[in-house]
């Protein structure tokens, strides 16, 4: 348990030097954006959705004050991107974007395209004791298919998946 702790510490370790831009809408950090993408993202479209203000990723008048018109803003984006092939793996499954789970979504967008923004994603994931023949009780370590969109091939939960708007917990 200790080896699986470590990894887990390591892997959520950002480094010091990494810069990040924060997503910032209506004052509420959303994500963070590496600087590169935040150029990309503000070069989509005649009329840009997104915008560099300073060391933050915010909407431009564009993208409008709703949730509605801010999804509708994002899609067309997110839709170019995917067009392009810089985004692989579309679901038609959108995730609210929001600064914790229970807030009400800022927006929603494509489950594959959440990590463009930086935004938080949320999941169900159900995991395994097996107990062995001596008493020990060891966890069950699934593998991801090598076709997964998502991480192929690598170690999961038996069950797990992202939680889409729309739906509660128990529903997903």
């Amino acid at each position: 348990m200790n080896d699986m702790l470590a990894r887990i510490r390591q892997v959520n370790h950002l480094p010091q030097d990494l810069e990040l831009l924060e997503f910032v809408v209506d004052d509420i950090v959303l994500g963070r954006v590496r600087p590169s993408i935040a150029d990309l993202l503000c070069s989509i479209g005649e009329d840009a959705v997104f915008a560099r203000k300073g060391t933050s990723l915010v909407f431009t008048d564009v993208a409008g004050k709703t949730s509605e018109t801010r999804s509708q803003a994002v899609a067309f984006v997110m839709h170019h991107l995917r067009d392009e092939g810089l985004i692989t793996g579309w679901r038609d499954e959108l995730y609210p974007i929001a600064a914790a789970y229970y807030d009400d979504p800022v927006f929603v967008m494509e489950r594959v395209a959440v990590p463009f923004l930086g935004g938080i994603e949320y999941g169900v994931h159900i995991n395994g004791l097996v107990r062995q023949p001596d008493g020990s009780i060891k966890m069950w370590m699934a593998r991801r298919s090598a076709t997964k969109s998502k991480y192929p091939g690598m170690l999961d939960h038996i069950a797990a998946g992202g939680q889409p708007a729309g739906l509660s917990l128990t529903e997903n």
